[in-house]
């Protein structure tokens, strides 16, 4: 019988990856020589995951990250990562850890001095809500320093140069900015600012480089003096594409919600808008819940721009909850999934509908993974009048069956301070399947058939309880694809599954005029 039919036992807790199921084994660190025929030498033979290493400047030691297990502990058990420097002939590996934190993604500054990694408060009720803090220190444990403390944003990536600068970049108000510290103590600065974001960098010699996303030039690149200086535009990749479509503009406002909390949004305007013309509202939302969407966002400029070419005005919004704006903002949605999120994303919709640009009668609402669930819980329980059609995508809509079925389960864990069972009512109470009675809006529910990131259980569950009402609903399934069917999917499937909503959003559409 072939591998792939034969039985599988499981018996760890973290058992599912993105699409498959995880090995029982841990990873381990090895060293090899690089010449034809060197043998790998084992480094550790440790009981829990390791993994990440860098190597010292002088090939001497490693430092890596691993999970450890508390004395008589299961390793599943265990969630903060640790730091760990070992040699590069083997032995014993000496822990640099720091408590109450969880630390990652260590490297050596270039003369060998220094640690930098990035690290997150984990001793903490809001543990899967605090910033990812960029730290500083001496290479044997000792002088540890936040970075990034004072910008009271989360770290995304960095790098250390030979002459002890750090870059690195943050999420900030919808965009990604390019920042630079000095090893030895001054306020971080700005290399690279503006509503756009930088996805990638690499600094050298005097030069630093970038891949950056805008709304006009997605995915070119540019490069300034290291201090950000003389910036020029290194590439034109899709001009000519560009020139042959239309590309919408992102104008951005920020609007007071129901409490007086200040939330940034933003709208594109349709191919061919005319002022009064009143074209359909598209709301879309971000997912994480912690994500943070804006000009230097990425990953929706396809769809957007694909709704906006159809006649949609689109809409977004960084709700309280989302990244970008502080821990404060992270931490607002501790255990209240629902409700204030939800309104401050209707009341940037109603924003815009006061400004003329959209037609009060055709409003449609989508989004993905949290943004799934929101789009349940908005035609579930907040407005279950207003939209004339839905299509959440790879989304949650029971919180105790993705608990159950997801290999996110320990975000629910930190989100809601424990799990379903201890606390049934807010499992019930935050979940949008309660509310499937009060379901008015036809929706349309896409999934990939291997998303093990949030289980299809979720889906199957809010297909057949909106069949069960006699509600319109259908179930677009995607074999052999995860949760990120929409970034890196079969292209196939990734067009179909765009142009399935905007043909489900037509087919829903009614006559214009209010």
């Amino acid at each position: 019988e072939t591998k792939d039919r034969a039985p599988v036992v499981v018996t760890r807790r973290n058992y599912q990856g993105e699409t498959s199921l995880s090995e029982e084994r841990y990873a381990q660190l090895y060293v090899v020589e690089v010449r034809p025929g060197a043998r790998p030498n084992r480094l550790t033979a440790n009981r829990f995951p390791t993994g990440r290493p860098a190597w010292s400047p002088d090939g001497a030691s490693l430092v890596y990250s691993a999970t450890v297990p508390a004395a008589e502990q299961h390793p599943d058990y265990a969630d903060d990562s640790d730091l760990f420097v070992i040699s590069a002939n083997g032995g014993t590996s000496r822990p640099i850890a720091e408590p109450r934190y969880t630390a990652s993604n260590a490297m050596y500054s270039p003369d060998g001095r220094y640690i930098v990694y990035q690290r997150q408060l984990f001793d903490t009720r809001f543990r899967t809500a605090v910033n990812n803090e960029l730290v500083v220190m001496r290479a044997d444990g000792t002088g540890r320093r936040s970075i990034t403390a004072p910008l009271d944003r989360g770290v995304s990536s960095f790098e250390v140069t030979d002459d002890g600068w750090v870059y690195f970049t943050v999420q900030s108000e919808g965009a990604v900015p390019l920042y630079r510290t000095r090893l030895d103590r001054i306020a971080p600065e700005r290399v690279v600012s503006g509503p756009r974001g930088v996805t990638d960098f690499a600094v050298g010699g005097s030069t630093v480089a970038w891949a950056q996303m805008e709304p006009r030039h997605p995915s070119d690149v540019y490069a300034a003096r290291r201090d950000g200086k003389g910036e020029r535009r290194l590439t034109t990749l899709n001009d000519s594409l560009l020139a042959q479509v239309y590309v919408g503009d992102y104008e951005e406002f920020w609007y007071p919600s129901f409490d007086g909390r200040k939330v940034q949004g933003w709208f594109i305007r349709p191919f061919g808008y005319q002022a009064g013309s009143r074209p359909p509202l598209a709301v879309e939302m971000h997912g994480g819940p912690h994500s943070m969407w804006g000009p230097g966002e990425a990953s929706m400029w396809l769809e957007y721009q694909t709704l906006a070419g159809a006649g949609y005005t689109v809409y977004f919004s960084n709700p309280r909850g989302s990244g970008g704006y502080g821990e404060e903002g992270l931490q607002s949605i501790h255990r209240n999934w629902g409700s204030p999120p939800a309104r401050d994303i209707l009341i940037g919709a109603d924003s815009v509908l006061a400004r003329g640009l959209a037609d009060p009668r055709r409003q449609f609402v989508t989004g993905g993974s949290y943004a799934g669930y929101m789009t349940a819980w908005l035609i579930a329980k907040e407005a279950p009048e207003r939209f004339r059609a839905a299509a959440a995508q790879r989304g949650v809509y029971d919180l105790t069956t993705w608990w159950g079925s997801a290999n996110t389960f320990e975000l629910y864990e930190g989100e809601f301070e424990g799990f379903p069972w201890q606390d049934p009512q807010i499992a019930r109470e935050q979940s949008p399947i309660t509310y499937v009675a009060n379901v008015r809006t036809p929706l349309l529910i896409l999934h990939g058939e291997q998303d093990y990131r949030v289980g299809v259980a979720g889906a199957e569950e809010m297909y057949r309880a909106l069949k069960a009402l006699n509600k319109e609903v259908e179930f677009v399934r995607y074999p052999r694809e995860g949760h990120e069917l929409t970034r890196s999917g079969e292209p196939a499937h990734r067009i179909d599954h765009m142009y399935r909503i905007l043909e489900w959003f037509e087919r829903h559409m009614p006559a214009s005029g209010s």
